[in-house]
């Protein structure tokens, strides 16, 4: 199982809708027209009649899943993790989030990163030239429901410009005389 960075948000996507259903509503015909066929004698569509019953078995069980009939353990189960270097911020260790909160909390993560990245480029003295922060999503293998699977930010900095009236102050002071020089 891939465990994403962070993150998980449930959307009300209802794979059990159309496709699925047809798909499903498909598969069930088909293995009707096998099942006439072997009555008439045809021994070798028993296989494929094995195999139609497997696969309307599993969609019948994803049908499920997403429509809350039968609990998703991919989703009961999934934990989340930040994966960064930045020993600041939450989520170092492996845990879970309330389904309903995954999308809040994985953006509230993301600002620590915003707030620690800026943090850290006044402390080096550098502009920050942009930040952005991307929230991931993907589609869970078991029951087919959307949900965040992470975020990402990224900082981009620039040292600071040295201000052009300063340069060469520090140099001409120590050349000569402190604060006057004067020719006789």
């Amino acid at each position: 199982m891939n465990i994403p960075a962070i993150g998980s948000l449930y959307y009300s996507a209802n794979p059990a809708g159309g496709d699925v259903q047809q798909n499903l509503n498909n598969l069930r015909s088909r293995r009707d027209e096998l099942q006439s066929q072997l009555e008439s004698g045809a021994v070798e569509v028993q296989e494929q009649i094995s195999n139609l019953d497997k696969q309307i078995n599993t969609l019948e069980k994803r049908v499920n899943k997403a429509t809350g009939k039968e609990e998703c353990q991919t989703c009961k189960n999934r934990t989340y993790k930040d994966g960064s270097d930045d020993p600041g911020v939450s989520f170092k260790t492996a845990g879970k989030i309330n389904p309903g909160n995954v999308a809040s909390t994985v953006r509230g993560h993301e600002q620590e990163h915003v707030v620690r990245e800026r943090a850290k480029a006044e402390r080096e003295d550098k502009n920050v030239v942009s930040q952005s922060v991307r929230i991931k999503s993907d589609i869970c293998p078991e029951c087919g429901k959307s949900y965040v699977s992470g975020g990402e930010t990224v900082t981009v900095t620039k040292s600071k410009p040295e201000n052009p009236f300063n340069v060469g102050i520090a140099q001409q002071a120590m050349a000569s005389g402190s604060l006057l020089n004067t020719q006789i």
